[in-house]
């Protein structure tokens, strides 16, 4: 489970408003230059950057596996869905699920997506609280199979077959994905993934990315 993802924006007044009043996130933290928002089991907090930079990142969060629908009607109203060959709902047969994609204020590529082999549907209204958990966080990384190998000795595995363009590590419940430093970000508009400073805290490790450092995996067992 991928427990807090801490990342960088260049637009803090216009995140917070987004992640707080447009999606209806509860805000736990705030300090001059950063705040925090609760996605069910998880957290997002978002630091200032040097104005500068324009950091920006890929992320998902899990919604009930039976709730596509419905959490494409509570979406559209508050963005504009990024459309696959005039589809607004995007299917992974080899994944079997399928997602919504849509740009934050920062230009993170966010992504809504039900994973039907996971039990988690639900009857309730879809609402701020049907975002379950940060489900996957994409990690851009000159070497992909160093990135799985580093993850691989705190527990978190490859999951389904990967290539050293892509790699999604871990489970469904949390993803890492690892990509080659680059490369597009599918739905995306040409963005190319970058390593920009990234905090991702799981289950059983901390993970850190810096472009001048790199990548560091600590275990927490």
């Amino acid at each position: 489970m991928i427990r807090e993802v801490e990342m960088q924006t260049h637009s803090l007044k216009e995140m917070k408003d987004f992640y707080e009043n447009t999606l209806g996130l509860a805000v736990f933290q705030e300090h001059r230059a950063s705040f925090s928002v609760r996605a069910g089991e998880s957290s997002l907090t978002f630091n200032e950057s040097n104005p500068s930079r324009q950091p920006k990142y890929h992320f998902a969060f899990n919604i009930p596996e039976n709730q596509i629908n419905e959490a494409l009607c509570w979406i559209t109203p508050k963005v504009s869905v990024i459309p696959n060959e005039g589809q607004e709902v995007v299917h992974f047969e080899s994944w079997n699920a399928d997602s919504i994609y849509f740009y934050d204020p920062a230009g993170n590529l966010v992504e809504l997506i039900a994973r039907h082999n996971l039990n988690n549907s639900a009857n309730e209204s879809f609402s701020p609280a049907s975002l379950l958990c940060v489900s996957e966080i994409g990690l851009p990384v000159p070497d992909v199979e160093e990135a799985l190998l580093k993850l691989s000795r705190v527990g978190i595995v490859p999951w389904q077959d990967y290539s050293g363009q892509f790699a999604a590590a871990g489970d469904e419940h949390g993803l890492i994905i690892a990509v080659k430093q680059g490369r597009v970000w599918f739905m995306s508009d040409q963005e190319e993934a970058y390593p920009h400073p990234l905090t991702i805290r799981t289950d059983v490790c901390e993970v850190t990315l810096d472009a001048s450092e790199g990548l560091k995996v600590q275990g927490l067992r």
